[in-house]
């Protein structure tokens, strides 16, 4: 099987623009830790450099060590035009994979999710497959808890 190098995902959503970027771009890790990752696992994030802007330094591990801690480092942040990326950096600070997320408002109200991810060592396509059905799965998890939420907020 041939080894890929990037992939890219498109969502469309109804959710608002600004509510997808703040929520599920910018506050991912604290989306993960809270509504996809189960307690069991014992999941922390800790801030290792930087207050979650351009340069901050995260590293998700876990309390039993059965799983590898992985470093993301932020690369780019725009409030504005709602873009941002996110590096896995190796111990050497290496960057391993290179996330980008933008989110384009739509005219209805909604917007669309695009996220392209850059593998530089190359993936198997039954990988790409896996990791764009997770990452479709956890919007979909955001879409729910969004509009859970604003339900109880009626």
């Amino acid at each position: 099987m041939a080894n890929v190098n990037s992939w890219e995902l498109e969502i469309t959503s109804s959710i608002p623009a600004s509510k997808v970027f703040q929520g599920f771009v910018v506050g991912f890790f604290d989306f993960l830790d809270y509504y996809v990752l189960p307690a069991s696992l014992g999941a922390k994030f800790t801030n290792l450099q930087g207050d979650g802007g351009v340069g901050t330094i995260k590293l998700m591990s876990y309390e039993d060590g059965f799983f590898p801690s992985v470093k993301y480092k932020i690369k780019t942040v725009d409030l504005e035009n709602f873009t941002y990326s996110m590096a896995v950096v190796d111990d050497d600070e290496n960057e391993s994979t290179l996330s980008e997320m933008k989110v384009i408002p739509s005219v209805d109200g909604g917007c669309t999710f695009i996220q392209k991810t850059t593998e530089y060592k190359g993936i198997d396509e039954d990988e790409v497959e896996s990791q764009k059905e997770q990452a479709a799965q956890w919007f979909k998890t955001f879409e729910r808890t969004v509009t859970d939420q604003d339900a109880k907020d009626e």
